[in-house]
């Protein structure tokens, strides 16, 4: 069987979907101009309908004027009813009726400022919540510190019911890791027990108690009885050492504990150190079975109720009585928290209560949309006129634009040889989708084949090779047990000749054995491969199988997303996220949707579309659609929300009809458009007067002022260079026509503007000016009707700010000549350039402004970051040159230099952990730094020297 070759292959490929993609896009166009077709018509109905309704709304403006203001009346009644009747029943919060509500029935008929009975009540639930904030904050905060003790306790109680012993109370001065857990050796009270003699209790208890109070009994007992001489750095814990015998030892009341984990002997002689009688001995350590103790000339007493620690006797019964110490604790603490739950649930009621109160507060939606319906019906009553007019020239030419659609859509029909009908062009569609699937279907398929063939004969040759070194490994089997045969009989031959020689005969045959057991894992191994090469057979076939049903699973998939897709395109959420996104016909097939989904994936590219964004819009939509709600009805209008599989879909009412936000938005543009064109030439020539004379004189005067100023900022800098000789000027330039930002005859105007006095402006002068105002004016509203929002006023703002329209440059003195600052220059002297400008202009201000004898404060924030050493000095002295008095902060910069005659330096510090700010005072005198005594300090000096 011929194979095509994979060049031809791609070939007809790709003339096959070019085929297909050049019939898609004449369908595409004929549909597009049907579309634009079925928007004429709809436009030419809307029209129609907006002259009946305009006819309609003239007649009925009146009367719904009289009906607006009747229904106001009784909605301000109805109100101040409503709050009387909230305020009476009232339990958490509260109101002062007889203060609130005339002023709330004022209000009511103005609507001037905030509700007072909300005002009033919105303050009582405020001090509501906080009263309820602050104790439900105390009731936790107990609970908390019960659930910690609780837990302290249970873990404690584990422990002794799992047999763990507690040990002695650390002292304060023991290293926490002085005692790791591989440490050798043991504490002293693990190492002693009493002898059987010692019967009486308060014996043990004394003895113990004075051992404790002492530090003997947690002392730690090395191996050898000795201080580690070869550690590298102190051990902060307290060691027990033997020492020399003494008269009435320890060890007729203490021996080792068996099994003990230092050595006996070493334990004896550490009981023989320590007397031990009622009597003083007199020796360097005694203890008292009474609780007096004295180790060298320290001496004190102590007791407790019984021994804890000595012995596993009295571990035991430390343990079971700290067990019903426990219960007897959890049963308290239990008791307590459950009275802190039930008040906790007694201050949820509460606050529930108030929310309850609050959220039934009386709404005065109605009586606002109340006067936003007078006020609209008023305003609808004078433009019905105007809109009835309006609608009629809308008319026509919506007619004549339905007209020219329908002749582009015959035409381009008939151009292409396809139906000009929406149902048979749908068809055509279909069809040809249809046989793009089949084709596609067929290519993966020859797809398939192609790669399976090479596949299969590759498994067949493995196949072989695998037999085939199966059949060797025999071989080496059979040769391997023929060895060891033939070894055997050596072996034995060996024997009866050679008796001295076993051992070598020994060895050999050990190796023969390691020989054969060698060929029996081969063997071993050989089949393994053999078997693994039948599973990954078995494996291939699974997955070809595998592959086949996936195919079919993401072929139903992707049918599935198309439909998806095209639902979602149902809603109109896609026209409306992407406008300019070109959508196919419907039903939908495999080729558009994906070219859509493409295309809408790289148009929202820089949209964030994480699970956190989500979130954000998912719990933002409830606010967004209540404040759609209150705008809508304040406008008379009504908004409504369905959820649907890809969201909620918001339909406004408007004209007793739903449609989209987007809809009405174009409709509300298209007004808007409309009513600029309506700017009579009056008006238009009352803006021109305003600007030619007020504003031009305006900003004359701003501009003359700003070249006055930097003429006395580059006078600073002229009296005033650098330690090195470095001078410096500022340059505050027009912008280049052309550029962005700059008007267009900017550099004329600049010229009449600042040489020439308005009063001796000629009328080609005053039209310079005029047309540059005009075209700022209209380059800015183009900017806001592209997307920028605000106000007449703040656009004109905008449009008329001289600054925008200049630039400052700095330059510096080189080589006879002044240069551009972003010329050829080192990093310090470029760091100079843009610090000592900017010192000039604040001493500039400062002395055309205020008093001579008033502070010159500059404050400087990370001061002169990357500048060297040396270059701050010189910024330094520029301080002191200027007579600037500054504050500042850095990380790093203290300001000793010897070019400042003085600075009050505050240094902050802090430690992890501690939640304190250290400051530290310095002072500079210019030639030393001292250290200043804080005279904020809360301690007198007095404390700090005890």
């Amino acid at each position: 069987m011929a194979v095509l070759d994979a060049a031809d292959y791609e070939q007809m490929q790709r003339a096959l979907r070019s085929l297909g993609q050049q019939r898609r896009a004449d369908i595409a166009l004929v549909t597009e101009r049907l579309r634009l077709l079925d928007a004429a018509a709809q436009a030419r109905d809307a029209a129609q309908e907006r002259r009946d309704v305009g006819a309609d709304d003239l007649a009925d403006a009146a009367a719904r004027v009289a009906a607006g203001e009747t229904a106001l009346l009784a909605q301000a009644d109805a109100l101040v009813d409503a709050w009387n009747a909230h305020a009476a029943g009232l339990r958490e919060l509260a109101i002062d009726s007889a203060a609130v509500l005339p002023a709330l029935a004022d209000w009511a008929r103005s609507l001037e400022g905030e509700n007072p009975a909300r005002t009033a009540l919105s303050r009582s639930q405020h001090e509501c919540t906080v009263r309820l904030a602050q104790d439900e904050a105390a009731l936790l905060a107990r609970r908390a510190a019960l659930d910690a003790q609780v837990l302290a306790l249970e873990q404690e109680r584990t422990r002794l019911a799992h047999g763990v012993d507690s040990a002695p109370p650390a002292p304060h001065a023991r290293d926490p890791g002085a005692r790791p857990a591989g440490r050798a050796g043991a504490p002293f009270w693990q190492l002693v027990e009493f002898h059987d003699s010692v019967g009486d209790e308060a014996e043990r208890a004394g003895l113990e108690a004075a051992l404790e109070a002492c530090g003997l009994l947690d002392a730690w007992v090395g191996p050898d009885g000795a201080v580690d001489a070869g550690a590298t750095a102190p051990v902060f814990d307290t060691l027990l050492r033997a020492r020399a015998a003494q008269p009435e030892p320890l060890a007729a009341w203490l021996a080792p504990s068996q099994p003990c984990a230092v050595d006996p002997l070493l334990v004896r002689r550490l009981l023989a150190s320590v007397s031990c009688g009622f009597a003083d001995s007199g020796a360097e350590a005694w203890v008292a079975p009474d609780g007096r103790f004295r180790i060298g000339p320290l001496s004190g007493a102590w007791s407790k109720p019984a021994a804890e620690y000595i012995g596993a006797a009295s571990r035991a019964e430390a343990r079971r009585r700290r067990l019903g110490e426990i219960a007897a604790l959890l049963a308290t603490l239990a008791q307590e928290q459950a009275s802190l739950s039930a008040a906790l649930l007694l201050l949820a009621g509460r606050r529930a209560r108030a929310a309850a109160e609050w959220e039934a507060a009386p709404q005065d939606t109605a009586l606002r949309s109340a006067h936003a319906q007078v006020s609209v019906v008023e305003r609808e009553r004078r433009q019905a006129a105007e809109r009835l007019a309006t609608a009629e020239a809308r008319l026509a030419a919506a007619a004549d634009a339905w007209r020219a659609a329908r002749a582009a859509v015959v035409r381009d029909a008939e151009d292409l040889r396809l139906p000009h009908e929406g149902g048979a062009l749908a068809a055509a569609s279909v069809a040809l989708d249809a046989a793009a699937q089949a084709l596609q279907d067929l290519q993966l398929q020859a797809q398939q084949v192609r790669h399976a063939l090479p596949e299969r004969r590759r498994q067949e040759q493995r196949f072989e090779e695998r037999k085939r070194d199966v059949a060797a490994r025999r071989e080496q089997q059979a040769r391997c047990a023929e060895a060891v045969d033939e070894a055997d009989a050596r072996l034995a031959a060996l024997r009866e000749r050679v008796g001295d020689q076993v051992s070598e005969l020994t060895t050999r045959l050990a190796a023969l054995r390691r020989t054969v057991q060698d060929g029996e894992g081969a063997l071993k191994q050989a089949r393994l491969r053999l078997g693994s090469a039948s599973e990954a057979r078995a494996r291939s076939g699974q997955r070809a199988e595998s592959a086949a049903a996936t195919l079919d699973e993401r072929t139903a998939l992707r049918q599935g997303a198309v439909l998806g897709l095209e639902q979602f395109n149902a809603t109109g959420l896609l026209a409306i996220a992407l406008p300019e996104l070109a959508l196919p016909a419907t039903p939908w097939s495999i080729e558009p949707a994906l070219q859509v989904a493409r295309r809408a994936e790289q148009l929202l590219q820089d949209v964030d579309a994480e699970d956190a964004d989500w979130s954000r819009v998912q719990s933002a939509y409830a606010q967004d659609f209540s404040d759609l709600q209150s705008a809508l009805t304040a406008l008379g209008h009504q908004g409504q929300a369905e959820p649907s599989d890809h969201g909620m879909i918001v339909t406004i009412i408007y004209q007793n009809r739903p449609q989209r936000p987007d809809i009405i938005e174009a409709s509300i543009r298209a007004e808007i458009a409309q009513r600029h064109e309506l700017l009579t030439a009056r008006e238009t020539e009352v803006l021109e007067n305003h600007l030619q004379a007020e504003v031009a004189a305006g900003l004359q005067r701003r501009l003359q002022e700003a070249d006055r100023r930097v003429a006395t900022i580059n006078a600073e800098l002229a009296r005033r260079p650098t330690s090195t000789g470095v001078r410096f000027r500022l340059q505050w330039q027009a912008l280049e026509e052309g550029g962005e930002g700059a008007p267009v005859g900017l550099e004329a105007a600049r010229k009449r503007l600042l040489n020439t006095s308005y009063d001796a402006w000629s009328p080609e002068d005053r039209q310079v000016v005029g047309r540059m105002l005009q075209n700022r004016i209209a380059a800015e509203r183009a900017r806001d009707d592209a997307g920028r929002s605000g106000s007449l006023l703040e656009l004109l703002a905008r449009a008329l700010d001289y600054r925008r329209w200049h630039r400052f440059r700095v330059q510096r003195w080189q080589d006879g000549q002044w240069r551009p600052l972003s010329g050829p220059a080192s990093s310090g002297e470029r760091a100079l350039g843009l610090t000592v400008p900017l010192f000039a202009a604040v001493s500039s201000f400062y002395t055309h402004a205020g008093s001579r004898h008033a502070p010159r404060l500059v404050l400087l924030d990370e001061a002169f970051a990357g500048i060297d050493d040396a270059a701050r000095a010189h910024c330094m002295a520029l301080v002191r040159e200027f007579d600037l008095d500054f504050v500042m902060t850095s990380e790093r910069e203290w300001a000793c230099y010897a070019e400042l005659p003085g600075v009050s330096i505050c240094q902050l510090q802090r430690h992890e952990g501690i939640d304190a700010v250290y400051v530290s005072r310095w002072s500079w005198d210019g030639h030393a730094r001292r250290l200043e005594e804080d005279g904020a300090r809360r301690f007198p000096e007095a404390a700090d020297a005890q």
